[in-house]
This record gives C-alpha cells, sequence and structure tokens, in this order.
C-alpha cells in the first residue's frame, strides 16, 4: 500500500476512533467466554434460560444487573454480549467477501478481452437488479432461513453486493486506471496481464475496496437485524432477536415492553455500524488527500 496513505490513516482521528470502537465490540465478542460460568452464574445470566428468582422483572439497571432484565427475567447485558459473536462474524465474513469479490470482477473486467469484460459487466448489473438486503431478507423467510449461520449469511451478502454495486463501482475505477500513462509504459515493456493487474492495478483499487467492504457491514448486520426480528434465522441470540423478544414478550400486566431490553441492542447495532462507517470515512479521506 502507498507509505503516503499509511501515514494519512496514522494521523485520521476519524479512523482511529472507528478501530476504537469496534476493538470494543471484539472484547465484547469474546468475553461471554470468559464471563459465563466463571464471573456469572450460568443459572442467573444464560443469555436464553438464565432467571434471577430474586428481584421483580423486569428491573432496571443495577449492581447485579448492568443493563436490567427483560420480561423474561434474563439478564440484558449477558444477551448483548452473546448476541455480539455472530454479528462480529457475520461483519467480518460480509466485509472480506465483499471486498475480495469486487475487486476480482474489477480486474477481470480491467485486463481480460472485450467480451469477457462484457459478460462481466451484465452479471454485475444483474446482480444490482436484486439488492442484497432484498435477497439476503428473501432467503431468510424461505425454507433456508434455519440453515444459514452468521458466516454463510456474511458470504452470500458479501458475494451480492461485491459482484453488484462494489463491483460496478470498482470496475469503472479500474478502466480509468487503465488508460493512465503508467499503464500505457508497462504495455510497451511487454509486462503480462497477470502482473498487470496484480502489481500496477491492484494498488491502485484497495482504497476504493476497502470503503466498500466496510460500507458493506452496516446492510449486512441491518440485514440480518430485520431477518432475526421476523425470527428467520439459525442464530440462538442476535441483536435483532433481541428487539423481537422485547416487543413480543411484553409486561403480563401491563403490556408495555421492556424499555432496557430494546435500549440495548438497537444502540449496539448503531455504533457497530458507526464503527465501520468511520473507519470507511478514514479512509476515503486519507485516500483524496492531495499528496
Amino acid at each position: 500500500m502507498n507509505p503516503g496513505l499509511l501515514r494519512r490513516l496514522r494521523a485520521s482521528k476519524v479512523f482511529w476512533l472507528g478501530i476504537f470502537i469496534l476493538v470494543v465490540f471484539a472484547g465484547m465478542a469474546v468475553a461471554p467466554t470468559f464471563l459465563l460460568g466463571r464471573v456469572w452464574p450460568s443459572g442467573i445470566y444464560n443469555p436464553i434460560t438464565g432467571y434471577d428468582f430474586e428481584i421483580l422483572h423486569p428491573s432496571p439497571p443495577s449492581a447485579a444487573h448492568w443493563f436490567g432484565t427483560d420480561n423474561q427475567g434474563r439478564d440484558v447485558l449477558s444477551q448483548l454480549l452473546a448476541a455480539t459473536r455472530p454479528t462480529f462474524l457475520l461483519a467480518m465474513t460480509a466485509a472480506l467477501v465483499t471486498a475480495i469479490s469486487g475487486t476480482i470482477v474489477a480486474l477481470i473486467g480491467a485486463v481480460a478481452s472485450p467480451w469477457v469484460d462484457r459478460a462481466v459487466g451484465f452479471v454485475s448489473d444483474a446482480m444490482l437488479l436484486l439488492p442484497a438486503p432484498i435477497f439476503m431478507l428473501i432467503i431468510g423467510s424461505g425454507a433456508l432461513s434455519q440453515s444459514i449461520g452468521p458466516i454463510s449469511f456474511g458470504l452470500l451478502y458479501g458475494l451480492i453486493a461485491g459482484i453488484g454495486g462494489g463491483g460496478i463501482v470498482l470496475r469503472s475505477q479500474a478502466q480509468s486506471i487503465m488508460v493512465r500513462p503508467f499503464i500505457d509504459a508497462a504495455r510497451v515493456t511487454g509486462v503480462s496481464r497477470w502482473r498487470m493487474a496484480t502489481r500496477h492495478l491492484l494498488p491502485h483499487l484497495v482504497p476504493l475496496a476497502a470503503v466498500f467492504m466496510l460500507l458493506a457491514v452496516a446492510g449486512a448486520v441491518i440485514a440480518d437485524g430485520f431477518i432475526s426480528f421476523l425470527g428467520q434465522t439459525s442464530t440462538d441470540v442476535s441483536w435483532g432477536t433481541m428487539v423481537y423478544w422485547g416487543t413480543t414478550f411484553v409486561h403480563p400486566l401491563t403490556g408495555d415492553p421492556a424499555w432496557n431490553a430494546l435500549l440495548a441492542p438497537s444502540v449496539a447495532l448503531t455504533l457497530f455500524c458507526t464503527a465501520f462507517h468511520l473507519i470507511s470515512v478514514g479512509i476515503r479521506r486519507a485516500a483524496d488527500a492531495p499528496l
């Protein structure tokens, strides 16, 4: 990667703020492994079957339950931490697959023969007609819903987003790079197509691919939240299922949902998407800055 780009990234406060928030969520993803059964009694803090018999539910935040409990008597913080791991896996998978698939489409379209370029363009246009969030909602409401886990969800989403919108933009960027003087100089010296793609074209696509990679995360996480809210998922606990539980299992007397059980996953979803947005903004600003 360009040393100047790395230098500008190191100086970007927006970029590092996004990284910091992402590191916090990474810690939340691994926290249940160390807390449940060791620090927290599983009978009380299990995110699905836990119940505290010593207090009335739902309960507000307290020393024993930092985020309170929901209408079913389950600890909201333990649910939030347990839901972070599948969301993190889904987001990372969607991000990587989006970047890789979009970059491959761009490289093929740039260095392959014209008929291959047209075929790749047709495929990208077809994927663009069916946006990834809508496609995943269709899959999530079908017979395959219970067999799609976080990684497979991220893989499917990343392929559609990368080949579709990401591939179209990256392919356009690659074609604009292919007419620059340094590419013509490489052709004159007899550089092979493979070397031209990997050594001369790919480094110029990395910043834009990173931006699309990170922006795809927000769409993947939100789509998973909607599917989880509809109950069409194989994941036991997610931020979407927490919202579903909070709105479905209301107080038996008042009929009110537990505000803390709805607020916690909503804020987590917002901050998680914000982290990737800040990182993408930092990368875009560093890539667009004058040398």
